[in-house]
């Protein structure tokens, strides 16, 4: 029974939320998880501000006015909160994440060194195929400049064998 990791849709009509879940992958997308590891919620929204409490031993002299700033009410930001370890885990058993589920792991640095999933963003290939044709006196310069032309280039045809004469 493989495991995935992936977006439950919870919320209303136009103000969605999700729940990242770790659940069977034939399971439908509102499902019952095995175990809920997260909330993500993609609309920016201005988070409500909670001034610091006033305790009895606090400096007076460096309290604040208890209202948010400028800066503070104007900041609209996503919601993303996760238990780490329990997503390591659930990735060290064998768990696939969903595309959109990837793409957040690896942005937040979860993903083991090594592994690739869907949705991942990957650095374009390197030109890594070595090819002694191309190699000229000229060193690397010119092997940078013709690398373009070798992967346009067809080989050349064999040589036609010679057949032995029977004399």
């Amino acid at each position: 029974m493989p495991v995935r990791l992936r977006l439950a849709r919870h919320g209303t009509r136009n103000a969605p939320f999700y729940h990242v879940v770790a659940i069977p992958d034939h399971k439908p997308r509102d499902a019952r998880p095995i175990e809920k590891l997260g909330e993500y919620d993609p609309i920016p929204r201005v988070r409500k501000f909670t001034p610091p409490q006033m305790s009895p031993h606090a400096n007076m002299a460096v309290t604040s006015s208890g209202l948010p700033s400028k800066e503070q009410l104007e900041k609209k930001e996503k919601r993303l909160e996760w238990n780490t370890e329990r997503i390591r885990y659930w990735l060290s058993v064998g768990a696939q994440p969903s595309k959109p589920v990837a793409k957040m792991l690896d942005r937040a640095g979860l993903i083991p060194e090594g592994k690739w999933f869907k949705g991942m963003y990957r650095p374009p290939a390197e030109a890594s195929h070595f090819n002694p044709q191309l190699e000229t006196a000229d060193g690397a310069a010119s092997a940078s400049s013709s690398s373009n032309a070798a992967s346009s280039a067809k080989p050349p045809p064999p040589a036609p064998a010679e057949k032995p004469s029977a004399a």
